[in-house]
């Protein structure tokens, strides 16, 4: 049986001084020995498996440690016991791939696997500070209202709706507005119209939202978006949104503005020119991260995932609003996360949608 380890899984092992088998002998594995929290791992891992020949045989260096490198048809003759695989290499897909189809391995009672770009990705993301306060003005600029859309008329999933009761739990005094075609004119923006007529409901929002938070003011949430702490310190500034890794500011995680924001006007007047409709008749697919991120390059923003002032928007670190990793789609907190986006992605492709469910049964329990 193959089971998935979460981080606090791996690190209370590596106390218990289980050995670690290494797949992937490679310049990512170098990784472990700069990685303060999982140094320990080093003086765990008993030999590497790669797929190259040429490698078979010789050894792996790390630091001052030296590790034999074996084939994996080697794996069947060993005992198995106590030991844990961590996946060293990018390419993970194709080890997972060896795992799950090899017979003799798969009759071990526990297989525990993890994967070192996930422990290095969110060990970096957990790195990140914010500032004890919050506040960068003496009185709120951003009204007490949570924005969210929902075009196409279709009901709201359970799933969703149960993300979206912990908005009344932890903001109870915040008013809730839906924005539907009722209440909504999804024909002032061509890039939204014809998003509309196409029945892509996950791109309707891009202009939509930021209309509305600059019409009206408030706080924007996808419904996808579950919160677990209390928002009225973000409400002291002109406008805040959050990394969604280090490439990339997402405002679907949650962002907010005073109204008439001059931030939000020049994230909505970029949408002018754009179709998404091509000239071709395909869709423009690209998602709105992108976009936005391109505006607030121009403000000074630094793609580092760290906290930060450009433009008038305030930027908070990933862990803030995506307490779930775009990445692996684990959940891992801080103290300071506000929100978990659990990228439900109704606005993707069916081959989008199979590289996440490729995700989910690699790093998922």
């Amino acid at each position: 049986m193959q089971r998935k380890l979460t981080v606090e899984e791996y690190d209370k092992l590596l106390k218990s001084g289980i050995r670690v088998i290494c797949f992937g002998a490679g310049k990512f594995a170098l990784h472990l020995e700069w990685c303060e929290r999982y140094l320990p791992i080093l003086h765990n891992i008993t030999c590497f498996v790669d797929n190259d020949s040429s490698k078979i045989g010789g050894t792996y260096k790390i630091g001052d440690f030296s590790f034999p490198v074996i084939s994996f048809s080697a794996l069947r003759s060993m005992d198995l016991t106590n030991t844990v695989f961590l996946i060293t290499t990018v390419q993970f897909e194709e080890f997972a791939a060896q795992i799950d189809a090899d017979s003799a391995l798969r009759q071990h009672d526990v297989l525990l696997l993890c994967h070192f770009y996930y422990l290095l990705s969110d060990y970096v993301a957990l790195q990140k500070k914010i500032p004890a306060n919050l506040r960068l003005s003496r009185e709120p600029q951003i009204p007490k209202k949570i924005h969210y859309c929902w075009f196409g008329g279709n009901p709201i999933p359970e799933r969703y709706k149960n993300w979206m009761s912990s908005w009344k739990k932890y903001c109870p005094d915040y008013e809730i507005i839906e924005w539907n075609e009722t209440n909504y004119d999804i024909t002032k923006n061509k890039y939204m119209k014809q998003a509309y007529e196409a029945k892509k409901w996950g791109f309707v929002p891009d202009y939509a939202r930021l209309d509305i938070i600059y019409q009206h003011g408030g706080i924007y949430l996808d419904t996808d978006v579950e919160l677990v702490a209390n928002l009225d310190d973000l409400l002291y500034q002109e406008a805040f949104c959050g990394f969604e890794s280090n490439e990339f500011i997402a405002l679907g995680l949650g962002f907010g503005a005073k109204k008439g924001s001059p931030i939000i006007k020049e994230m909505m007047d970029d949408y002018d020119s754009r179709n998404f409709i091509n000239d071709d008749g395909s869709l423009n697919l690209v998602a709105s991260p992108r976009f936005q991120t391109n505006v607030l390059l121009r403000h000074g923003l630094q793609l580092n995932g760290e906290y930060q002032v450009c433009g008038g928007m305030t930027v908070y670190p990933e862990k803030s609003f995506a307490g779930m990793s775009v990445k692996t789609l684990k959940i891992a907190l801080s103290p300071y996360t506000k929100s978990i986006h659990h990228y439900d992605g109704s606005w993707q492709t069916d081959e989008m949608k199979m590289g996440k469910q490729r995700r989910t049964n690699l790093f998922g329990d």
